[in-house]
């Protein structure tokens, strides 16, 4: 077997973190992708304190699966931790424990930052997913997440 190896995404890695995000988008959903220049993605990525980072998970140098994430902090539980936004596993990849491996990583980067759990968002109509999730020891939260977006954000924003 060749050899798997984990590297942080580089604002160079751009496109291949939004080749796999939308990937992502079309296996979970029909909807229409937010559409995005590579150029926001990259310069969010190299910020001093980006918006979010991503972990990929590369096979002989050829990213095969990536985890994109940010730091949080629970006030229920008085810790860090870390939220993985996307967990996604190329098609030809899948059923290799890659996904376990991405969140056994991520998990590993958490307890370095002093952190004590990990959080996730699963698509309603992603099951083998869900089921990966709950296998590795995620349990459905209590709460759901709701999201402003487009003109109710906007109409919210311009209320301040």
């Amino acid at each position: 077997m060749s050899d798997l190896t984990f590297r942080t995404a580089t604002p160079d890695d751009a496109a291949v973190v939004r080749a796999f995000v939308d990937s992502l988008e079309e296996h979970v959903s029909a909807r229409d992708l937010i559409a995005t220049d590579l150029d926001v993605i990259q310069s969010d990525m190299a910020e001093p304190d980006p918006g979010f980072r991503a972990e990929l998970l590369e096979r002989d140098s050829i990213p095969v699966a990536m985890v994109s994430w940010y730091p949080i902090y629970s006030t229920w539980l008085w810790r860090r931790g870390i939220y993985a936004l996307d967990v996604f596993v190329s098609e030809q990849e899948r059923g290799q424990g890659h996904a376990r491996r991405l969140l056994t990583h991520l998990a590993a980067m958490a307890r370095e930052m002093g952190g004590a759990f990990l959080k996730l968002d699963v698509d309603r109509t992603n099951d083998d997913a869900a089921a990966v999730y709950v296998k590795l020891g995620f349990t459905p939260s209590e709460s759901d997440p709701y999201l402003l977006i487009g003109d109710a954000f906007d109409t919210l924003a311009a209320q301040a």
